[in-house]
This record gives structure tokens, C-alpha cells and sequence, in this order.
């Protein structure tokens, strides 16, 4: 064998008692701090979402976030899937009405789990309503979590709630979080699923450097060390974020309408819109925004039924600016969620719209 030969057989020998010796070192530190021994999973990405995400939210390739499964609190609390439990129920129930929506449908923590307005439309119908809602979520998001809980929950109606601004959500990809969005190709929906980290947010790292720290993700021992000694490589990404797509948001919304109404009317499921209002919305404001305006028109040319708060919350700001201010809730100085009172004026609004 010749000295050429003696180095690179050296050389592998070495590489492979180093890759021994950290497989060694990662086993015996999993063991000794109670992480499963064989668990394949990206301690980095884990970290990170923790950074992006809310509490109670987990990351989903499809959804971008969701909310966790069985995540438990006083007033906050989750079934499979990320269901909002209204009661005291413990299942998802199946051929029950599906509301979905973001945090005007789930709630927040602002009101308990028996105060959202698919809770008090429950009570007020005496049908069960499975919560659907997601904290944040575009109308993008909404429609695709619609599609994604039709086969599970096999509802007898779907209720799908919109905040205005969740059209503009539409249009970002992150959204303070990793969002999925789509473009309209040809006059078809091009899907672009969610991203952890978007290029701008690596910035100019090489793809070696890219790449070596994700294969180190899937190691505790590489995440305890890199998180210490180099957190603003290790954790890229980390960061909340707002990028806008360059799409159309009502074109994109009014397309995923149309594509949900196709699909329901396939199971001979009723869908209804329902357009919820910020209170400056509504005290500032003599009729809807132009995107919501457009948003109601094109569901209702697809054949959606529509529910507007915009005119009731209107006609009661105009009438006692006192008691309309008892139908949101306030974070710091600034009216937000709608309040157990709002949210049962929600649910009788939508109990009025499923009867017609």
C-alpha cells in the first residue's frame, strides 16, 4: 500500500472513530436528560418555532401554524386536531355545524372556551358547533383549514368566519409566523407552501454553512452547544417577520371561495360567510371596507350565503357609543377581540342567517 493510500485510509479511520465517538456522545447525553434515545427530530426548528409561534400554537406544513391538540388552561382549551372545546365536551363531534376562522372565531384568551360566539351559537341552537378557529390566520389559511377539517368533522354546515383584515393576511408570507399564501397562475390557484426561514432571513451565509446546521439540528448535544455559543446563526429565522407576496389578496380569497363552495356542495354542505368588524371599523367607518365589500359580493355570486355585522354593530355605536363599546374587549388602549356580549350578538346574527 502505497504512503497515498496509508493518509486516506488514516483520514477515513479518523472520520469514522469521530462519527462514533459524537453518535456515543449524543446517546449518552440523551439518556442522561431523558430525551428518547432514537427521536428524530429538529431540536433546532423546535426552538425556533417556539420563537415564532404563540404558546399555544405548533408549527403545520400545510396551515404554516395551528393550534395545539389538547392544550390545556383556565378558560383555553383544545381537543384533537386544535379544536376550541366550547363545554365539557371531550371528542370532536362529527355532523355537527364547522365554524372556522381566525381569533375573532376562536376567541383569544379574551373570552373563556363558553363565550366565543360558535359556543353561544351552540347554545342558542341546540346544535352542536365544532370551533375551528386559528389565532392569526389569513383567509387563505382559513379556507384551507375548512377544507382540511371537512373530511374530519363531516359537518351538517360550515360557518366561515372572516376579520376583514384577514384579506390583506392574504398577501404576506411569513405572517409574524411561517404562512403558506397562493397566486393565481392562468386563473388557477398555485399553492406555495409555508417556509421556517425565508432567503432574506438567512442572508448571505453559505449553503455549506446552511447545510451543515441543519444536518447538527436533528442533535440535542449540537443544539445545546450551537444555541449557547452561537445563537444568531444557530437559531436564523427566529425572528417575526412581514413579507409581502405580490399577489392579489381579494382575487386569491375570491378564487379559494369558490373552490371550497365546489367542494361543499359536493358533500351537500351549506357554507355561510361571515364578515366580522374591528371597532374602529365600525366607529370610524360609514359602510365595510372595498376589500370586504368585494370579498361578501364575489361569495355571494358563488352561491356563499353572507352575514355582515357591519350594519347591526353600526346601528348600535350610532345609537349608545357607551354600551357599544361593552361588545369588544380592551388591550391596553386599544378595543380588539369582540367580548362574551359581542361574541353572542355574532351568534345571533349567524343563527338567523342558517334559518334563512
Amino acid at each position: 500500500m502505497s504512503s497515498q493510500d496509508n493518509i486516506w485510509a488514516g483520514l477515513a479511520l479518523s472520520a469514522v472513530a469521530t462519527v462514533l465517538a459524537l453518535l456515543f456522545l449524543e446517546l449518552g447525553f440523551r439518556l442522561a436528560t431523558g430525551v428518547p434515545a432514537f427521536s428524530y427530530e429538529n431540536w433546532r426548528l423546535r426552538h425556533v418555532e417556539a420563537n415564532r409561534l404563540d404558546h399555544r400554537a405548533t408549527f403545520d406544513p400545510l396551515l404554516g401554524w395551528s393550534n395545539r391538540a389538547h392544550y390545556t388552561s383556565d378558560g383555553f382549551n383544545t381537543l384533537e386536531h386544535g379544536i376550541r372545546r366550547n363545554f365539557d365536551e371531550r371528542d370532536i363531534r362529527t355532523n355537527a355545524i364547522l365554524a372556522v376562522g381566525d381569533s375573532f372565531t376562536e376567541g383569544w384568551d379574551d373570552v373563556r372556551d363558553e363565550e366565543t360566539w360558535p359556543a353561544q351559537l351552540e347554545r342558542l341552537t341546540g346544535t352542536p358547533v365544532v370551533n375551528g378557529g386559528v389565532g392569526g390566520y389569513g383567509t387563505d389559511q382559513i379556507i384551507l383549514r375548512a377544507e382540511q377539517l371537512l373530511e374530519i368533522v363531516r359537518p351538517k354546515a360550515l360557518i366561515v368566519g372572516f376579520f376583514e383584515e384577514d384579506i390583506l393576511r392574504a398577501g404576506y408570507a411569513p405572517y409574524g409566523g411561517p404562512k403558506p399564501y397562493f397566486t393565481l397562475e392562468n386563473g388557477k390557484l398555485l399553492y406555495h407552501p409555508p417556509q421556517i426561514e425565508s432567503g432574506s432571513q438567512i442572508g448571505t451565509r453559505s449553503s455549506f454553512g446552511n447545510g451543515v446546521r441543519e444536518v447538527l439540528g436533528y442533535s440535542v448535544v449540537a443544539d445545546l452547544i450551537f444555541g449557547r455559543l452561537a445563537p444568531t446563526y444557530w437559531y436564523a429565522g427566529a425572528n417575526l417577520s412581514y413579507r409581502k407576496v405580490g399577489n392579489d389578496p381579494v382575487a386569491v380569497t375570491c378564487a379559494l371561495l369558490g373552490r371550497l363552495k365546489v367542494r361543499a356542495d359536493a358533500s351537500r354542505i351549506p357554507v355561510l360567510l361571515f364578515m366580522q368588524h374591528g371597532w374602529a371599523a365600525i366607529t370610524e367607518n360609514d359602510q365595510p371596507s372595498d376589500n370586504a365589500q368585494r370579498v361578501t359580493t364575489c361569495a355571494g355570486m358563488a352561491g356563499v350565503e353572507v352575514v355582515d355585522e357591519f350594519a347591526s354593530l353600526r346601528t348600535i355605536a350610532a345609537t349608545d357609543a357607551e354600551a357599544f363599546k361593552t361588545y369588544y374587549t380592551m388591550e391596553g388602549n386599544t378595543y380588539w377581540h369582540m367580548s362574551a356580549k359581542g361574541n353572542m350578538h355574532a351568534a345571533e346574527l349567524i343563527a338567523r342567517g342558517l334559518q334563512d
